[in-house]
């Protein structure tokens, strides 16, 4: 399977090494929607509003266009963040059109508008992006939802974005990749986790990521097994 042709989903609890470990790959752009990649040697563009996606994207249109990208994987670090930013682009958006309402959140534009905006948002990038014919990756955070049935719950690690916007970056990734993380003793075990379960959002197009993978205390490591899984 071609590495270019990759959309790639990561969550999982914070300071295990979710983007330490991409940092590996030789010709990745990181667009950081917020803090935290100071220790990491790699190029990253900072993204503080909407717009500004609109702005890297044409000019790594450009890029491409000319023969000179020179990047092979894209990563939002983080989707949380990004999502954010795309809320508050619909309360913009909300504000201009409906003056009369007092809006300050997402859910204050009237019947879901707000909602559905902001999930067109994060789709229609996602889509220009994918044109780019590069691999695609966000890092996001994880959440224990509790899910509930007329007979029963349980708790369910997902990612940390609900609604129509979660359901579609749970469903755009080929691989989804859940990364479980406990302490045994001194000692932190992660595993990429693929396999999808009731208690547990993954999954891996083809079975190309083997369910389990182990993670040492190497990470240039962790990458490179990672990367030998596509062409």
């Amino acid at each position: 399977m071609k590495w270019l042709s990759q959309k790639i989903g990561m969550i999982g609890p914070p300071g295990i090494g979710k983007s330490e470990f991409w940092s590996h790959g030789e010709h990745t752009l990181y667009l950081q929607t917020e803090a935290g990649l100071n220790h990491l040697s790699v190029y990253k563009v900072p993204i503080r509003e909407w717009g500004e996606f609109s702005e890297v994207f044409a000019q790594l249109k450009t890029r491409k266009d000319q023969g000179t990208l020179g990047f092979d994987c894209i990563i939002w670090d983080t989707i949380d963040k990004t999502v954010d930013l795309a809320n508050q682009e619909a309360i913009s958006r909300g504000r201009a059109k409906c003056k009369a309402i007092d809006i300050n959140t997402v859910g204050d534009i009237p019947n879901g508008a707000g909602w559905t905006w902001a999930t067109e948002l994060i789709e229609n990038m996602f889509a220009k992006f994918e044109t780019l014919g590069v691999c695609l990756i966000y890092i996001g955070h994880l959440e224990s939802r509790e899910i509930k049935s007329p007979t029963s719950s349980y708790h369910k690690l997902t990612i940390s974005i609900g609604g129509k916007t979660g359901g579609f970056l749970l469903s755009w990734p080929d691989h989804l990749l859940n990364i479980e993380a406990s302490m045994q003793g001194e000692n932190l075990r992660r595993r990429v986790r693929t396999l999808p379960m009731q208690t547990m959002d993954a999954k891996s197009r083809g079975g190309y990521v083997p369910d389990g993978m182990e993670w040492s205390k190497n990470s240039k490591d962790n990458y490179t097994r990672f990367r030998s899984l596509f062409q």
